[in-house]
This record gives C-alpha cells, structure tokens and sequence, in this order.
C-alpha cells in the first residue's frame, strides 16, 4: 500500500485538508514496518450523551456486574447501592461511587456514541466495530469449540443449539464463532433465527486433538510392550517420558490457541456497553497434567500447569465485562471402560486394578477440563454447565442473567497496583438473595506497560477480531475527480472521543493517540504496516466540536490490484486500550463527507446552528510525518511548518473543492452537471472574540478585508490557493 497522505490532523475541527506531494521522490511513503503474521492471540466505552461525555482518566473503575437471584432462581428487583457491600481481599471494604440497576426488558437501547452511526443496508459504504444496530439485550457470543470437542458431541450441541433458535426472543443479539486452530466468524451479531439456523450449518469441524499415549493402544511405546510380550524395559520406558512430552507440547499448543481466542473475543466486545455473555461449548482442556509414576521412567516428564495462561484470558474478559458460560458438551456421559484386549500393557496379572487405573484417569481428565471451566466461569461472573442434557436450557439461564444485574463501580482504595490478583467479595443486606459476579481482578497500571506503541497497534492488526474498547467509523469516499490510479481510495474515519484519555495541558488538554493502516496481501497471512502519529493539543472549540462530531480524519491511499482489505487500529496510549475496523481495499460504493466537515471550517454557520466556539487553526499532515498549519490564534493569520505553502494550497482546495468541481476551460465546474451552485470562494476565518479576516478568492486576485490582517506567509498560500481555485499551476 502506498499511503499518499494524511487528509486532516487529529487538531481539526472541522476541515480536513490533504497534503498530497508533487510527483517525484517525495511521493514515496514512509518504510513500512516488516510484514507481520497474523498470530492467535480495556476499559469500557461509556454511552452517554454528547453533552456528559466525561474526560476518560488514568484512574481505574472497576466495574463489577452482579447477578440477584432468590431461591427459586428468579432475578431480584429493587435493590438500591445500600445494600450491597464490596470488599477486597487484602483491602477491605471499598466505597461504591457508581450504581446501576440493569433490565432489558424496561431499558431503552444505548445510544451510540457522538458522530458514530451502524451501518445499515442503507449505507453499504459505512463500515464500524460497533454492534449493526442498537439493542437492549446483552450480545452474546456463540463460540462452538471444535478445537477440544469431539465430533460426536459437536453435533450433539449443534442439535440443543437449533432448538433453542425456535424459542429466543426476537430481539436478541447473537453472534457464532467457530475455534479450530484460529478463530473464525461464521455469523456475526443478528436477531434472525433464519440466519442463525444458516451459521449453525458451517460449525461442525473433524477436530485435531492428540490422543494421550496411555490410552492408545496402537502407539510406539505400547507396541514396543506388546513385542516384549507385556513387559516394560528402559527402552519402553523412555519412549514412553517422550510420548508424554510430546503429549504435553501439543496440548499447550492447544490451550495457548484457546486462551488466545479468549483474549481476541474480550478485545472484540470491550467496547460494547455493559454485560455481555460468552457461550463456550466445549470438553475443554485439563488446568495442569499431572505426575505419573506408572508410565515412564520419570514421573514428572510431560507434566505442565496451565493455571497462568487461563488466568491471562480471564482478566481480558473481567476487564471487558464478558461473562462466560462454559456448557460442557459432553452432557451426561458415561466413563470410556476398557477391555484387556484394548492395552498390551494393562496387567494380565490384575486386569481389573489396571482397569479401574484406566477409569480413574478418565475420571480425573474430565475433572480436570470442567476445572478449567470453573475457573472461566467463576472470575469473569458466569456459571458453568456440565453433566446435564438440557444444554438449551443452560443457554437460557446464560441469556436470563445478562438480561437483569446490577452495576456496581468503585475506585479501589488502599490497593497496590501490583499486577496481582485482587479477589472481590460482594454482600447484601437482603437475605435469601444468592449473589454472582467476577472473582476479582488484576491489578494492573493502565499504560503500555513492557510493550510499545507499535507493539500495541501490530497485535490489533494480528488479531483475528478487530478489537472495539475505542469504538470508530470509516466511510468509503469517492477517489478525487481525475484521479487516475484506479487503486486509490479515501476513507473517513470518525473516532469517539469519549474512549479516549484526553489529559490536562495548561489550558488546553491534550490527546496522545497513536494509529497503524495495516494492509493485508490477498492470503490474509500477513499485512504491511503504516504506523503514523496523531496526538496533538486540544484547544476547547476543537473539544467542544468532537462532543457533537467525533474526531474525523480522511485518509487516502493506493492499494495494489491484488490486495482484498486493510485494517485501521487505533491506539489511547495512556490507557493502553486499542480499536480497529476492517475495511475493503477497493470500495464500490461511495458515501459524502458530511457537511461540518466538507464546507470552510471558518465560513460563519448558519442561524440554526448550536452556538459554539469557532476553530482557531488548520492543521496539515504530509505523508512522511511532516506538518503544517495555518491559524489565526494570534493577532494575525500566518502558515507555519515543515511543508511549503503549495503542498498546504493543495491540501485545503482538494477537501474544500475537489470533490465537486473539476477545472473546464480555466474556471471549476460542478462535477454534477445538475448541480447550478458555483464555489463558494469567499473564506471567513473568524476567532472566538468575532473578529475575522475575509479572504477573497473570486477576483483577479485575493482580496482581503476583515479585522484580522494576514501576515505574508499568509499571502503566499492564499496565492497559491487562488491559482488553483483559477485552475492555475501554483
């Protein structure tokens, strides 16, 4: 991908304007970073209103969902902040700062956040990492684990899973994804069953999961026995220390490839408001494998804990507000017994002790695998559900208490963030209410923390869902008029500002964001990567302005033929939370800037418009990090910076101009011929006390009037911009 420019620094409120450099060496983009290989590997997003959009801080909230339920199982209504008491572990009793009483049933849908819209069938140019349309009932995610579930109890879930389509309510937001050795999205969030039904078809997958040698009677070691005529020696001994570390590496290539997963779908749903439920159907996987003295020399080869990797995924999902309920898809199942026949090695001395050896490691494997599910369930809030056919009826519990909980929010008091595990202890007043929520958290710095920004961005790139705790927008535009590189593309990408930490800076604030275009060869297997920087000061009218509008940039760039998407990631550094969207590399389908952004940031609004302060400057990003504005902040209007005065011009007259008019015979005409306005050439930059210069681009030269005079550098580019509003060569 060649980017060509950046179309409007994150400073600007209004206009976005392009610093395209003239043909020749300094086209060329900056390196890109060494392509990457997509590898298996947050603070929530407020809804509120534009008016109460809060400044995000580095100060941590820790939000604990709680489930009510009486003794029959039913949600308890009515509960106020007194009467629950949150403690933690080593730090006693916290103070509860924020509460919410959550039902789906009486609650409006959350409003998106300011700028941000869902894309619509309406609006096919209009890609977002939002849900596709507002809903009051929790998402929920599907995940069909075929990575550790044997095929037969993959379609036994299949089966429950399409009777439970014929009895959810109509309004409820479900999404399937399938885990083999990556993730995969065979549905994304819908209401319609039909849909579902269709996704529930593409679920079944032959699974890859490595037999322990001990109960295959048909591996090395065992026919190495079998030949010595049920004896062991140390060479079957041996063999057998290897088969069980062979063992114990595929089965933590297989937990890392799950955990990652965990993590992926935690980054995906972080940004969306409140509770959301995370379905596993699953036979899991052991939390550790244990010594052996029976088999092998070495009673701990192949041994190995997975307690750390699990507890890696589950703060991800804490931290998201993702509770997971693990539905043991193996029901109500039977021990696999074993006949003499079956194992050379099983005692022909005492069969039935090497027998009931058999069942006890049978027994203990599964034991092991629903402990993992335990531990998923238990700190993100969730419940598991095992040893029961009615695996439709546990979807439905699952679904029932994300529809009716309660919020509670505190800032821990007395804790030392120390990375540790911080157990959470939540009581009430009200007796015989049974309570559920997450087990605790990590006490974790918000930050980079070891990893740098690159880092950051290049994993939201890898991942295999685009991560959604700084929800955006990017609209495909029309390639500027005359363009002749059919790979050249614009996209407008609107950010919330209120997932982003916007931090004091004397009188301003200031927003420290960094971003990556990643753009991904036809394979998918590996992208080239653009990172760029975008923090800058924040004056209060380009605040104010974003509480109404999000923060929008335009961004072009040339994509070679054979490329199919790219990803634009976005990085808070002092938070350390990311998004990204995904978008196609060539577009069809066209949507408009809109109007606060296509029209002259200065130009006066009109009567209608909410009074606000008026931008003060005009900030421009060239391709290889270099920067330039024009502002009237100070007692004139000047242009300032790294790039030359017609790199400047050309930028403001292709936002303002170039995508309607076209230069005909020396004067610019309306692209649609059916359109009679003629350009506005008469720009008004006017400062928040109301003076304003007047600049005049319709005469035989600029004229200028106004109360603020422009300084020469001024001149020079409104020269420039003249030349080219004549269809002139500056």
């Amino acid at each position: 991908m060649r980017l060509k420019r950046l179309v409007g620094s994150i400073a600007i409120l209004a206009v976005t304007a392009s610093a395209q450099a003239p043909a020749g060496p300094q086209q060329n983009p900056p390196a890109p970073a060494a392509a990457q290989k997509p590898s298996q590997q947050s603070s929530t997003t407020g809804q509120q209103p534009a008016s109460a959009v809060p400044l995000k801080t580095n100060t941590r909230l820790i939000a604990v969902d709680v489930v009510a339920t009486d003794s029959k199982g039913n949600p308890v209504r009515g509960l106020k902040a007194d009467d629950f008491e949150v403690s933690e572990e080593h730090s006693g009793r916290q103070t509860i700062t924020q509460f919410q009483f959550i039902d789906a049933s009486s609650q409006a849908a959350p409003a998106y956040p300011p700028g941000l819209a869902a894309p619509s069938p309406a609006t096919p140019y209009l890609y977002s990492n939002l849900l596709p349309q507002k809903m009051r009932v929790p998402p929920t995610v599907m995940l069909m684990d075929a990575l550790n579930t044997q095929i037969e109890h993959q379609v036994e879930v299949r089966r429950h899973m399409l009777m439970l389509l014929k009895t959810l309510p109509a309004d409820t937001p479900i999404a399937v994804f399938i885990l083999g050795h990556q993730l995969h999205v065979a549905q994304n969030f819908t209401t319609d069953p039909a849909v579902l039904r269709a996704a529930l078809d593409k679920v079944l997958r032959p699974p890859d999961i490595a037999q322990d040698s001990r109960d295959d009677p048909n591996s090395a070691s065992a026919g190495m026995v079998d030949l010595n005529k049920g004896q062991e020696n140390q060479a079957s001994q041996a063999l057998e220390d290897f088969e069980k570390e062979t063992f114990a590496a595929q089965m933590s290539l297989r937990v890392d490839e799950t955990t990652d997963a965990m993590v992926a779908i935690a980054k995906y749903l972080g940004g969306y408001p409140g509770r959301k439920n995370l379905l596993w159907f699953s036979e899991a996987f052991p939390t550790w494998l244990q010594p052996d003295t029976e088999f092998g020399r070495d009673p701990f080869q192949g041994t190995a804990d997975f307690g750390d990797k699990i507890r890696k995924a589950t703060e991800a999902l804490t931290d998201a507000r993702v509770a997971v309920y693990p539905v043991d898809a193996r029901g109500l199942q039977a021990n696999s017994l074993y006949s003499t026949a079956q194992d050379p090695r099983m005692s022909r001395t005492n069969p039935g002790a090497s027998l009931a050896g058999n069942i006890s490691r049978d027994n203990t494997a599964r034991i092991d695998s629903q402990a993992a599910m335990e531990m998923f369930a238990d700190e993100s809030g969730g419940k598991v559900c095992s040893n029961t056919n009615d695996l439709s009826g546990c979807v439905q519990a699952a679904l029932d208490d994300g529809s009716v909980y309660y919020v509670l929010g505190y800032y821990p008091e007395g804790t030392k963030w120390d990375g540790r595990f911080h157990k959470i202890s939540v009581k009430t007043r009200q007796k015989g209410v049974k309570l559920r929520y997450r087990d605790g958290y990590f006490a974790l710095e918000l930050g980079l923390g070891e990893q740098s920004a690159a880092q950051l961005l290049q994993r939201a790139c890898q991942a295999p869902l685009p991560p959604t705790s700084i929800p955006m927008t990017a609209e495909s535009l029309a390639p500027n008029q005359g363009n002749e590189n059919p790979g050249e593309a614009r996209y407008l990408l609107t950010i919330a500002p209120s997932s982003l930490t916007l931090s004091p800076s004397g009188p301003d604030r200031r927003l420290s964001l960094q971003m990556a275009v990643c753009e991904f060869d036809p394979s998918g297997e590996s992208f080239r990567f653009f990172p760029r920087d975008l923090s800058a000061p924040v004056p209060d009218a380009v605040y104010q302005s974003w509480q109404n509008n999000g923060i929008r940039n335009v961004f072009d760039y040339a994509a070679k033929p054979e490329n199919q998407r790219l990803r634009f990631a976005v990085l808070d550094v002092p938070s350390g939370t990311t998004g990204a969207i995904d978008v196609p590399a060539h577009p069809t389908q066209f949507g408009a800037l809109p109007a606060p952004t296509r029209t002259n940031a200065a130009a006066a609004p009109p009567a209608t418009a909410p009074a606000s302060s008026p931008p003060i400057h005009i900030k421009f990003g060239g391709s290889n990090g270099e920067s330039s504005m024009l502002d009237w902040v100070g007692d004139s209007v000047s242009y300032h910076g790294d790039l030359s005065v017609d790199l400047g011009a050309r930028a403001l007259y292709g936002s303002l101009f170039g995508a309607k008019y076209h230069c005909d015979e020396g004067s610019l005409v309306a692209n649609d011929p059916a359109a009679a306005a003629k350009p506005n050439l008469v720009l008004t930059l006017r400062k928040p006390d109301g003076r304003s210069a007047v600049i005049d681009l319709g005469a035989d030269a600029p004229a200028y009037s106004g109360d603020v005079p422009v300084d020469p550098s001024g001149r020079a580019f409104f020269d420039n911009l003249w030349k080219l509003c004549h269809c002139q060569q500056p």
